[in-house]
Order: C-alpha cells, then sequence, then structure tokens
C-alpha cells in the first residue's frame, strides 16, 4: 500500500468515531431544538449527511448507512446502560418494559417503511429508518439524564 493511501486508511479510522460522534451531537442538538428552531427534516439531513455522497442503495451507501446503524445502536446502548443506572427502581421497571417492547416495534415499523420504498431501496429505507428509531431513543435517554423528559420513567433516583 502507499503511504498516501495508508495515511488516509490511518485517518479514516482514527477520525472515524470522532466524526460519528460529532453527527451524533448535532443530531441530538437538532432534536433537542425541534419544538422552537428546527424541525424533524433538518434532523434527518444532519443525520444522513454522511452517507448522502453515495448512491442509495448502493453498495458504499448501504456500507455507510450499516456504519452509521452501529454508531447509534453503540450510543443508544450507552444512553441506556446510564439511565438504568440512575433511575429508581420503579423508573428501572417501567424503561425495562419498554425497552423489550422496543425491538419489535422498530422491525415492524421499519419493515412498513422499508415495504413502502421498496422501489428506491428497501434495505437502504429499512436502515435508515432503524437509525431514526435509535437516534430518537438516544435522544429520550438523553433527555432523562438531563432532566428534560416527562415521560413516567424518567424517575432519576437520587
Amino acid at each position: 500500500m502507499h503511504r498516501a493511501a495508508m495515511c488516509l486508511v490511518m485517518t479514516s479510522l482514527i477520525a472515524g468515531p470522532a466524526m460519528a460522534e460529532s453527527v451524533q451531537d448535532d443530531v441530538l442538538a437538532c432534536f433537542a431544538q425541534m419544538d422552537t428552531t428546527t424541525d424533524w427534516n433538518t434532523c434527518l439531513t444532519t443525520m444522513f449527511a454522511p452517507c448522502d455522497a453515495q448512491e442509495i442503495g448502493s453498495d458504499p451507501h448501504l456500507e455507510c448507512l450499516i456504519g452509521q446503524s452501529n454508531d447509534w445502536r453503540a450510543a443508544q446502548q450507552s444512553a441506556e446502560t446510564e439511565v438504568l443506572g440512575k433511575l429508581s427502581d420503579a423508573g428501572q421497571e417501567t424503561l425495562n418494559g419498554l425497552l423489550s417492547a422496543w425491538p419489535k416495534f422498530v422491525e415492524e415499523k421499519c419493515s412498513g417503511v422499508a415495504q413502502g420504498r421498496a422501489g428506491l431501496s428497501f434495505e437502504a429505507a429499512l436502515i435508515g429508518c432503524q437509525i431514526s428509531e435509535y437516534a430518537l431513543m438516544t435522544n429520550e435517554l438523553t433527555a432523562c439524564l438531563e432532566g428534560r423528559s416527562v415521560e413516567a420513567y424518567c424517575q432519576i433516583d437520587e
């Protein structure tokens, strides 16, 4: 491998997680402002910006979406662990009940979304829907941690 190519690969490996966190931070900030200064479409544009350069449904596009999905899943799981560690027993029980039903909800919702966009790219629509659900759950869990959630489960144990 040429030295320049090796440097590019190393830079992308190092910058990858930082870039993911930056996009996630931007998306979460967008969600936090949704009722005042931004809207869903703006947040979606920000969420999917890392994959915009590829043709929808192409192998590079799907690879990008899978990477984004993995990043959001990790962020959601991290926020979930943090929230569960801070909730009252009643809050933990309620959130665990919601979280146990959540994968089935996401599967059904995203399958429907993907069916509706199968002409464009079933796979891209499926993964994109999953990304948005991971991002929304991460946002809700983050809102709980920051004291912005109005959900019944969000009972922080003092």
